[in-house]
């Protein structure tokens, strides 16, 4: 009876040995920030084939890591497809991105709800240090965020951004 016991919390802790390796060998957050910026290209690229112009879309490179788009398969004046994907139901108010890309998904609020994760995990995995700006994406929010000096208050600071930018997507122009 006591071996059984000994064998089932012996599973345990090897399978949560195995579940927490990752968070303790990653004291920093590149295949985090990776996975998501993998993400962010993929709904980018999905939407500008659903717009008809994803032969336009313009691959990362080292120095660029998100998919790009010319400006003319996505013009400022919200007159295309495409901006209505990327900026919501009223693109000009959202204020359209004069450098389009898969940074712009969803008004941009992705990318903030990413860097309040990054910000909190980094906490996490790091005694409640600052993230650093590198392991963020490098959104409007990053000098308002760090200035908090907290892992929570940069989360938040995100967080905050991404639903007002969230909001902008969803904003119906009045009548």
């Amino acid at each position: 009876m006591n071996i059984r016991k000994i064998a089932v919390i012996g599973s345990f802790a090897a399978g949560a040995a195995l579940a927490f390796t990752p968070l303790a060998s990653a004291d920093d957050l590149t295949s985090t920030v990776d996975s998501e910026i993998t993400s962010l290209n993929a709904l980018f690229t999905s939407e500008a084939d659903l717009a008809g112009d994803g032969s336009a879309v313009i691959q990362p490179t080292a120095s660029q890591p998100f998919d790009t788009i010319p400006l003319t398969d996505a013009p400022q004046n919200g007159t295309g497809t495409l901006d209505s994907f990327l900026y919501g139901v009223d693109p000009l108010a959202a204020g359209p991105s004069h450098d389009p890309g898969a940074y712009d998904v969803f008004n941009g609020a992705l990318v903030e709800f990413d860097d309040a994760f990054n910000s909190e995990e980094y906490g996490l995995l790091n005694n409640d240090a600052l993230i650093p700006a590198a392991d963020l994406f490098g959104g409007s929010e990053i000098t308002t965020a760090l200035a908090t000096g907290t892992d929570t208050g940069a989360a938040t600071t995100f967080f905050d951004a991404g639903l007002a930018d969230l909001s902008g997507f969803f904003d119906i122009p009045s009548l």
